[in-house]
């Protein structure tokens, strides 16, 4: 048989290399769609079409809370997600953020059905900026994909994939699954008698496994750990009532006030009746609840901040205020816990709420079930200003009365219909409920207004926000129009280009000149001054000019 190798040295090196060479291993995944997410619903879409496929969400502002085989799981600004498929998703009729959740899901299949090789772990959310940035990037490509080479896309997704990968191998598995559970059960029954061998015997493991591993994993003893939670919970109950001791004892799992006192000062550092009074250091979630407390002229130590927020605070507060995004503060909770708080507020549901209720004290309201005045009241109650939280509410409601009785002259009883549109070129626009602030609440609750009659056909009041395609801006068209414009001047040609369009000219509000330019930044807070400040402008456009016709 003839001998096909090469005789010389150097080819045979050659030869030999390529024979012995790996095999290279074929591209595992293809992508198959992308689209920017607005809103809860497209979540819903993509469940119910991409149910085969695997789907990457990455969420860019707001906070998606779903619900999957494993229990619920957050997802805030900056995180990925991926979901595997067949095991789908839905979303908790419960938000713990004012924003609207935006980001972009990819979804992508094998590319070889026989052989399915999953990369990527168990199915937790990933806290990542880069992947984020990835992510944005590959969904610029994809819009303007005639504009850019076709091998771009593809570079980019399996890029990304590859920094997924990494991200994956940098966490740790958990391994105490059942320290997880027992934590939970210990949170949710802190009120009934708890033992270690109870919590060993559910936990099926032996009492002396459970204490090694449960003060490793909490640093805290059984004991100790129980003890605390009590006592935080014991706290919560004086700062939002006035129940007795008794009451509080039978509420937080102690036999009686006595034990309660000296297990509270021991903890505390204070004795229960004089708690209430001791100057407290606040840590605010959120930045609705930041400036509701500088309202107050209550500087937290630590507070979120938005950067609608930032030109409006004085040096004073700067130098004494801590200042985290919102995003930073739930991605992080040890900044928390590094300045020691007395008090944690912000909304609930929180994803870190047993966590964060182990450092302090922690008050988290459910915005969209409490209007502004009754969160408010519960502030002003926990730091001791009540009295000054309702002098605020008064002076709302007083220039409430006289921007009423303004109206009434210019108008009628009979206000007609309102909208407040939050543009966003190309995007299209933001149209939101009473409870989700940007002066909805004012045109609706506080000056008798009605809702456009499509956004009342959605069914998305009280309590939801609908993302419009700039397309169909005109459907939520009102009698009197209030408009805050981008600020690129891109997006704004966009908007100028459609609103150029009969669809827009040619409404009534339009042509009687009820069109009203309003400062998104303005518009943005849900706190007492912000708001007096937007009831101040809405009146502003309406005397100016309505007094003209």
């Amino acid at each position: 048989m003839k001998n096909n190798q090469p005789t010389d040295p150097v080819n045979a090196q050659h030869w030999l290399s390529l024979t012995y060479m790996e095999p290279v291993p074929d591209a595992p995944f293809k992508l198959r769609h992308l689209v920017q997410i607005h809103d809860r619903e497209t979540f819903a879409h993509i469940e119910e079409s991409w149910s085969k496929l695997h789907v990457l969400y990455i969420i860019t502002a707001g906070q998606a809370r779903l619900i999957g085989a494993d229990g619920k799981l957050t997802l805030t600004a900056g995180s990925a997600f991926i979901r595997r498929a067949g095991s789908l998703l839905q979303h908790d009729s419960y938000r713990g953020s004012l924003s609207p959740v935006q980001g972009i899901a990819i979804a992508f299949d094998f590319t070889d059905q026989q052989h399915r090789c999953w990369p990527f772990a168990s199915p937790t959310p990933i806290s990542s900026h880069l992947i984020v940035d990835k992510a944005a990037e590959l969904a610029k490509v994809c819009t303007t994909g005639h504009n850019s080479s076709s091998f771009r896309v593809h570079i980019l997704f399996y890029e990304l994939l590859d920094m997924l990968q990494d991200q994956v191998a940098t966490t740790p598995e958990p391994d105490h699954f059942w320290l997880d559970g027992a934590l939970r059960h210990i949170h949710k029954m802190y009120a009934q008698p708890l033992t270690r061998e109870q919590m060993a015997k559910a936990s099926n493991v032996s009492p002396e496994h459970f204490s090694r591993e449960f003060k490793r994993y909490t640093g805290l003893t059984f004991v100790e750990y129980v003890s605390r939670l009590r006592i935080r919970m014991a706290q919560e109950h004086l700062l939002l009532g006035s129940p007795t001791l008794q009451e509080v004892a039978r509420l937080t799992g102690y036999k009686d006030s006595f034990y309660l006192s000296r297990k509270f000062k021991q903890i505390v550092g204070a004795a229960p009746a004089h708690y209430r009074n001791t100057p407290k250091k606040i840590v605010s979630l959120t930045f609705n609840y930041t400036a509701s407390l500088l309202a107050l002229g209550c500087i937290p130590h630590i507070g979120a901040v938005a950067s609608w927020m930032e030109s409006g605070l004085d040096k004073h507060v700067q130098h004494q205020m801590k200042q985290y995004a919102e995003h930073e503060l739930l991605a992080h909770p040890q900044l928390i816990a590094e300045v020691n708080p007395d008090i944690i507020i912000g909304y609930a549901p929180h994803p870190a709420m047993d966590e964060l209720r182990m450092i302090a004290p922690t008050i988290l309201m459910p915005f969209e079930e409490l209007d502004w005045q009754q969160q408010f009241i519960q502030i002003g109650r926990m730091t001791g200003l009540e009295s000054k939280a309702q002098a605020i509410i008064h002076q709302y409601h007083q220039l409430e009365q006289d921007a009423n009785e303004t109206l009434d002259n210019l108008i009628g009883e009979n206000r007609g219909s309102a909208v407040c549109l939050f543009l966003y070129g190309e995007q299209g626009a933001y149209v939101f409920g009473h409870s989700w602030g940007r002066a909805s609440h004012i045109l609706y609750e506080s000056l008798g207004f009605s809702p456009p009659t499509r956004m009342l056909k959605d069914g998305r009041l009280p309590n939801g926000y609908i993302h419009v395609p700039l397309s169909d801006i005109h459907l939520y068209a009102a009698d009197y129009i209030f408009v805050a414009y981008p600020e690129e001047a891109a997006e704004q040609q966009a908007v100028i280009s459609r609103m150029n369009e009969e669809s827009w000219s040619t409404l009534a509000a339009i042509r009687n000149g009820y069109l009203y330019s309003i400062d998104a930044d303005m518009f943005y807070g849900f706190d007492p001054v912000s708001i007096m400040k937007q009831l101040k402008n809405i009146m502003h456009h309406f005397t100016s000019h309505l007094s003209m016709h």
